[in-house]
């Protein structure tokens, strides 16, 4: 019987379903690994975690990403910031919780990491595209509560005309379709510009 390393190096890491399979079927090795003191060993686990973490993000598996980031950050502070592994796990680990919580819809925690790690590495094409998607969510919440002030003035005036009999003065119904139409438009724009 091959061992867990020769095991590993059989491994397809673009098989999603191969590595998610490996790792909970090794879990108690995996999970074990806090007590291993050899630096490259450590190196070793993390890169299997966040191979493990990468393969859940494709099987929309969020939570189950978070726990391995949690997870991760152990074996990273074993590892030290003065190991050659550690700069890219780290930034590997924000980006994984980044996308977990941004798929949660939790982009006021998701946001704040994307644009930490564009500003570290602008370039990057992943950090960018999610960073756009984290903002966009972030800032939507301003235009759902401005299209919600829409419909409450739309439903206003319905009430009065048709409920109550009593036209208001004013045309709310107009004024809450025009709100509606406007956020609808500058949430639009606002995407468009944010992706370019």
């Amino acid at each position: 019987m091959n061992t867990i390393d020769e095991q590993i190096k059989n491994i397809d890491w673009r098989n999603s379903d191969q590595v998610i399979k490996f790792y909970e079927e090794n879990r108690l090795y995996f999970e074990n690994a806090e007590i291993i003191n050899n630096k490259d060993k450590v190196s070793q686990m993390l890169d299997f975690s966040l191979h493990y973490a990468n393969s859940l993000c494709d099987k929309y598996y969020y939570d189950k990403v978070l726990d391995i980031v949690q997870k991760s950050r152990i074996l990273l502070s074993k590892l030290g910031s003065e190991h050659f592994n550690y700069e890219k796990s780290e930034r590997h680990i924000r980006f994984l919780e980044g996308i977990a919580l941004g798929q949660k819809k939790k982009f006021t925690t998701s946001y704040p990491i994307f644009k930490k790690l564009v500003k570290e590495d602008p370039d990057h094409h992943y950090y960018k595209l999610w960073y756009q998607h984290s903002k966009i969510g972030y800032y939507n919440w301003i235009f759902n509560l401005i299209y919600g002030l829409g419909v409450i003035f739309l439903l206003i005036d319905m009430i009065f005309l048709f409920i109550l009999n009593n036209p208001l003065e004013y045309d709310l119904a107009l004024v809450g379709i025009i709100i509606m139409a406007l956020t609808m438009v500058v949430q639009f724009g606002f995407r468009k510009y944010v992706k370019k």
